[in-house]
C-alpha cells in the first residue's frame, strides 16, 4: 500500500507564513516522493489551516504522479486526522472548505484512503518538509521570544488530548505545540476561563504529579517564586509542551505588569 505523511505549519500563528510538506512513499519500490510549498502571510492562514493544505497538496501530487491507490495518510494533527475520518466535527469554515474539496478528490478519482495519527517523532520527515524556509527568527532584543524548538523535539508531561481540560483549550494547545514559534499573542489568548481540576492544587502535589525533570525546570526558570513555579507546572499538566509552558508563564508575567503600569 503507498503511504503519504503530511504536515504544515504556521510562522507566526495565526496570520503567518505557511508551510506544506509531505512524503509519498511507493509500494512498488521506487524512490519516495517528497514535496513542499509555502504561502504569504495572511489574516487566515493558521496552523490548522495548514495542516490541511500539506494534506490537500499531498494527495493532489499523489494523484498527478499517477497514484491509484489504496492509500494509507500519516499525520500528527489529530484534529485533521479525526476530521478527515468523520470522527470530528468541523466547526470552522476555512477548515471545512478543504476538508470538501480534499473529500471531493477522492471521490472524483475512486481512491480508497485510510486516516492514521501518528506522534509527531513518527512525522519527522514531513515536519521538516514543512518549516518555511523563510521562517522568521527568534529576536535577541525580545526576552519573551526565545531560541524556538522544532515540534518534533519538544518535550511533554502530559497529552494534551487525554488531559483534564476543555475542548477549547485542547485545541488551542494543540495549536501551540505545533506551532515552531508561537508568538505572544498566542499565549496571552491561551486562558483558563476560571478554574479547572489543576487550579487549586498546590505546589507540592503538582511537583509529584509532574515529575522530578520538569519540577527542575520550572525551579530553574523561576528561582524563588513558587506561583510561577506551580503555574508553569499546571500549563505542563494540562499538557502544554515543557518550553511553552515556561513561555506562557513569562508572558503571564510581562501582561500582569503592563497591568500595573
Amino acid at each position: 500500500m503507498d503511504t503519504l505523511n503530511f504536515d504544515g505549519s504556521c510562522d507566526p500563528n495565526p496570520g503567518g507564513i505557511m508551510g506544506f510538506g509531505w512524503v509519498i512513499d511507493w509500494s512498488t519500490g521506487k524512490a519516495p516522493t517528497e514535496g513542499s510549498k509555502e504561502k504569504k502571510p495572511s489574516p487566515s492562514n493558521t496552523n490548522n489551516v495548514a495542516e490541511y493544505t500539506a494534506l490537500k497538496e499531498g494527495i493532489s501530487n499523489y494523484l498527478k504522479l499517477g497514484g491509484k491507490g489504496p492509500l494509507q495518510v500519516y499525520g500528527d494533527s489529530k484534529l485533521v486526522i479525526n476530521q478527515m475520518s468523520g470522527t470530528w466535527k468541523i466547526n470552522n469554515q476555512n477548515l471545512a472548505a478543504i476538508n470538501k474539496q480534499i473529500a471531493s478528490e477522492i471521490k472524483e478519482h475512486d481512491l480508497k484512503v485510510k486516516f492514521s495519527w501518528v506522534p509527531r517523532e513518527q512525522n519527522t520527515t514531513a515536519d521538516r518538509l514543512a518549516m518555511p524556509k523563510s521562517r522568521l527568527k527568534s529576536s535577541s532584543k525580545n526576552p519573551l521570544k526565545e531560541s524556538s524548538v522544532a515540534p518534533s523535539e519538544r518535550k511533554f508531561v502530559a497529552d494534551v488530548n487525554s488531559a483534564s481540560v476543555s475542548s477549547n483549550m485542547r485545541l488551542k494547545i494543540n495549536e501551540l505545540n505545533t506551532d515552531p514559534s508561537p508568538g505572544f499573542k498566542s499565549f496571552a489568548d491561551l486562558k483558563v476561563g476560571g478554574f479547572d481540576s489543576f487550579s487549586r492544587k498546590k505546589l507540592d502535589t503538582l511537583k509529584e504529579e509532574a515529575g522530578k525533570k520538569a519540577s527542575s525546570i520550572a525551579e530553574k526558570e523561576f528561582s524563588g517564586n513558587s506561583s510561577h513555579q506551580a503555574s508553569a507546572l499546571r500549563w505542563m499538566l494540562r499538557g502544554l509542551s515543557t518550553d511553552l509552558a515556561v513561555r506562557k508563564v513569562k508572558v503571564d508575567i510581562e501582561l500582569s505588569k503592563k497591568k500595573k503600569r
